[in-house]
């Protein structure tokens, strides 16, 4: 059985038309003006933090928001990570926030209207300038499995961090990341966390969105076709592959195919199609073909997180 949750985390928008003493006058916003470290400057900004998110006001009368939008969803309903009764005093002290669990289209739009309340503006007047969208799957194997043989995607190599539960790769105009969310949050499941971060948003084009009043079932369901794309390009190697049913021959070669420094340094960029096609046969045909479970279990979970049931979005 597989399960996901959330599409969309992440955000950075700026306000258009934003009432500014509206919002500096909120009794539970408090507004600070930062000073550079370095320099012992005043910023040309006033920031409040909020459910683990941030509201800056610069001087000129710019409003940016950023943060987790499934932290922020999770904080105002108390909803805390699994493992937070376990952390100790100074840990708790610099907590987080939780963003684990699953976070529906309506839970999505619930924090749209509350940012509309906390903002003072409508969901078309929220410009996004970063988004981040993602999918937390529930797997029947532990991620690392999967997250130790990430080999490169695109033509660059993962970067691992944390003993190698967790991945990135940095592209120009997106970064993609693969993680252990359940090792984060001591999680009583194993679950995988698969991420596309936009640096740009003229990329989100083709998925229709620029403002938070775009964000629907037909413009999630094409961020979700675009994650599936960037994580189809994922080249790995598969652990579970039966070395019992490998030929001589085929046991010389996954030597070969588990070291990420064979596809990049060894092998040049035009003869890499050849050893990839059979690697992916020997996965496809003599291993339990991890990414293709994980794969499903993003499709199948972006359908229920695309279902409303409480909500219609106008």
């Amino acid at each position: 059985m597989f399960q996901a949750s959330k599409v969309i985390d992440y955000i950075k928008i700026a306000v258009q038309n934003a009432d500014i003493n509206y919002l500096t006058t909120h009794s539970f916003l408090d507004f600070n003006r930062v000073i550079s470290e370095t320099t012992g400057e005043y910023q040309k900004y006033v920031v409040a933090k909020h459910h683990f998110c941030q509201i800056k006001v610069y001087d000129s009368g710019f409003v940016q928001f950023s943060g987790s939008i499934h932290k922020m969803w999770n904080s105002i309903h108390g909803i805390k990570a699994p493992n937070y009764d376990k952390l100790t005093k100074r840990q708790k002290s610099t907590y987080k926030g939780f963003n684990g669990n699953q976070f529906t289209i309506d839970n999505i739009i619930e924090i749209r209207n509350y940012l509309q309340f906390l903002l003072g503006c409508k969901p078309h007047e929220m410009i996004f300038q970063n988004i981040e969208f993602g999918v937390n799957t529930t797997l029947d194997f532990n991620p690392n499995q999967f997250i130790k043989g990430l080999l490169y995607h695109n033509g660059t190599m993962f970067e691992n961090k944390y003993n190698r539960s967790f991945a990135c790769v940095p592209h120009d105009r997106y970064t993609l990341k693969l993680y252990n969310k359940s090792l984060q949050y001591g999680m009583p499941t194993h679950s995988l966390r698969v991420e596309l971060h936009y640096k740009r948003m003229e990329d989100l084009k083709v998925c229709g969105i620029k403002t938070f009043a775009d964000i629907n079932t037909s413009t999630l369901s094409k961020a979700k076709d675009q994650l599936l794309k960037r994580f189809d390009e994922v080249m790995y190697f598969d652990k579970t592959i039966d070395k019992n049913s490998l030929t001589k021959h085929e046991k010389r070669l996954i030597l070969r195919y588990a070291n990420p420094s064979y596809w990049m340094d060894d092998l040049q960029s035009n003869h890499r199609y050849r050893e990839k096609k059979k690697l992916t046969e020997m996965i496809q045909h003599k291993s339990k073909n991890l990414k293709q479970q994980i794969r499903e279990s993003i499709i199948q979970k972006c359908v229920t997180i695309n279902r409303l049931s409480k909500s219609e979005i106008v």
